[in-house]
């Protein structure tokens, strides 16, 4: 079966883009809409609204648990590639398609020279859980940098307690994280306060943007 034409005047994508000034603003959507759905047809790509394709914009209370679901996955997804590893090979791994990790992750992935490369630091919004100086607290971080502040904190603290060394955690005694509501919380240092404050979590969920 002989694939559809792209539009009316245009069989392919292709002849469409070569016909077109590409600093145009109309240009530049359906290029990045392509660019994420290149089996959609140009009435397509013109009738996608921002929320068809891109949710990495959306604040985190806005999304449905779905949503957040997959914009965790998602996340995980770019630490692997961050890492080193290209795309293809995660998705392939996960069993994902590149349409589901781009809505999700918006111009976090960009195409350079036919190959995605994952933006160093971004500013999506995601849930994470935190020992503060208040007690156990579930907040809405902002960036990139302060997931993985949370992350080695975590990460400190397991070593803390199991060598019952509170040198480890002195570096993030003045440390602090503004939550997407722009409030601040310090992480907890002591590890006695951390103890109990585990001892009072049941069943712990940390999710695999805990990962350094």
């Amino acid at each position: 079966m002989s694939r559809p034409s792209f539009s009316k005047d245009y069989r392919t994508y292709g002849e469409w883009l070569k016909a077109q000034s590409r600093d145009s603003r109309y240009a530049k959507e359906i290029i990045r809409k392509h660019e994420k759905y290149p089996d959609k047809s140009l009435n397509q790509l013109r009738k996608l609204k921002v929320s068809d394709y891109d949710l990495s914009q959306t604040v985190w209370q806005n999304l449905t648990s779905q949503q957040k679901s997959d914009r965790n996955l998602a996340l995980s997804v770019l630490r692997e590639v961050r890492k080193g590893e290209s795309l293809t090979q995660v998705l392939e791994k996960r069993g994902l398609r590149r349409e589901f990790v781009l809505k999700n992750l918006g111009n976090q992935l960009q195409k350079s020279n036919g190959k995605w490369i994952a933006n160093k630091t971004d500013s999506l919004e995601v849930e994470m859980l935190v020992y503060s100086k208040d007690g156990v607290r579930t907040i809405v971080t902002t960036s990139s940098k302060d997931r993985s502040r949370i992350a080695k904190y975590f990460n400190d603290v397991q070593k803390a307690l199991k060598n019952n060394d509170t040198a480890i955690l002195q570096k993030y005694k003045d440390m602090k994280i503004i939550d997407a509501e722009g409030k601040v919380h310090q992480f907890e240092t002591d590890i006695d306060k951390i103890r109990d404050l585990e001892a009072g979590i049941e069943e712990p969920e940390f999710l695999e943007i805990y990962q350094i």
